[in-house]
């Protein structure tokens, strides 16, 4: 039985749709997939709010000649930038096993914060739940304790970017299925479920903003958006060498960290305005682009310096987002810099492979599963019983 979804994202600096068939057995069959570039989102708004809609009929009519048929009905992805996690802890007494009910009660306790007008709670799921055998686990029922504590964790998303998009998808004639967060969906469609048990990072490098999650279960126990990402390395290269952000990009694209090692370029090549093919000084990008990078890691492992001495341990990276992630040498620099090797992210779907895609893939399996698959009894000693 096929089912046709389509996913429509707005990216820092590009608006995507992805439209997509999931078989049984074949899994995900990639039917269209089209990006543009707009002028994206920065500090939580458009920075050209007329030119979305412009961009989003665009993307959209390309991927419908690419499906071959009409996309009536959409899941929209909601970027980092308008997003906030909330975690509410709370603990009830049980009457010696926890039951649905005290669960259920646990998360009612939780619910009791206040939330901004311009707010609205779009996803919530049980973060983990503490027994008095001092373990953690991320399903408690039917397991011996006379007190249940536990944590929730509540995604709230700009109910300016929901009526927006809503209105935007209503006026090409659209109909918003659902929203989908995307830290969200690419914490549990991209950090495998192991890792994901034990704790984890994930780090999405845009083009504008780099968001980091420290994700345990099914569940983001920390999120944090930095004003900074791939887009920031153009204008550095653009300011410093005065030449214009597209010829800045093609040098971005093109270098590749760690040559400095045989010590045989001299040159990079990028056409500049005009369409000439010119030669700029290696060493010169290097040394913008490695400044730049060490900068946004040094600012990630300061970010992530607190709790990971509050969990006691080093927590497994993951590298995905258009970036930085496809830069060749990527990962080495990042251990050079942090003494850490972020561990590789693999998708099953050979045409969202590459990392720009990865968010696509998560959100599309975010979409056709709909709700959490249900876990077995899973422990952890206590990390957050200290």
């Amino acid at each position: 039985m096929r089912e046709t979804k389509a996913i429509i994202e707005f990216g820092t600096s590009k608006i995507s749709c992805t439209v997509a068939d999931r078989r049984q057995r074949m899994g995900l069959e990639v039917l269209a997939s089209s990006q543009i570039a707009y002028s994206g989102i920065k500090k939580s708004n458009w920075v050209d709010s007329n030119e979305v809609y412009y961009a989003l009929e665009q993307v959209l009519e390309t991927a419908e000649r690419q499906a071959g048929f009409r996309i009536r009905n959409v899941e929209v992805g909601i970027p980092g930038s308008f997003l906030r996690i909330v975690n509410r802890r709370a603990q009830v007494a049980t009457k010696g096993r926890v039951t649905e009910r005290d669960i259920n009660f646990l998360a009612a306790k939780t619910q009791n914060f206040e939330i901004a007008d311009d707010l609205a709670v779009v996803h919530e799921w049980p973060s983990w739940f503490l027994l008095d055998d001092g373990n953690v686990y991320l399903d408690p029922i039917n397991i011996s304790t006379k007190t249940l504590r536990g944590c929730m964790c509540y995604t709230l998303a700009n109910r300016f970017f929901l009526n927006d998009v809503v209105g935007l998808m209503k006026h090409l004639g659209l109909r918003v299925d659902n929203f989908i967060p995307e830290p969200l969906a690419e914490a549990l469609y991209l950090v495998p479920q192991e890792r994901r048990d034990s704790l984890a990072v994930l780090i999405d490098i845009g083009y504008y903003t780099t968001n980091v999650s420290i994700i345990y279960g099914d569940s983001i126990l920390y999120f944090n958006t930095i004003p900074m990402g791939g887009g920031s390395i153009t204008s550095d290269i653009a300011y410093v060498m005065k030449i214009d952000t597209d010829t800045a990009e093609q040098l971005k694209r093109r270098y590749s960290f760690g040559l400095e090692e045989n010590n045989s370029v001299s040159y990079m090549y990028a056409k500049d305005q005009e369409g000439k093919l010119r030669k700029y000084p290696y060493d010169l990008v290097k040394e913008i682009i490695d400044a730049r990078v060490e900068h946004l890691i040094l600012y990630i492992s300061k970010l992530l310096a607190r709790p990971e001495r509050s969990l006691g341990k080093k927590l497994d990276i993951f590298l995905t987002g258009g970036g930085i992630a496809y830069m060749r040498g990527a990962s080495s620099f990042y251990r050079a810099v942090a003494g850490r090797t972020p561990l590789p992210i693999k998708v099953s779907s050979v045409k969202l492979q590459t990392p720009e895609l990865h968010s696509a893939y998560a959100m599309l399996q975010f979409a056709y599963d709909g709700v959490f698959v249900q876990k077995p009894n899973i422990k952890r000693r206590g990390f957050l019983s200290r």
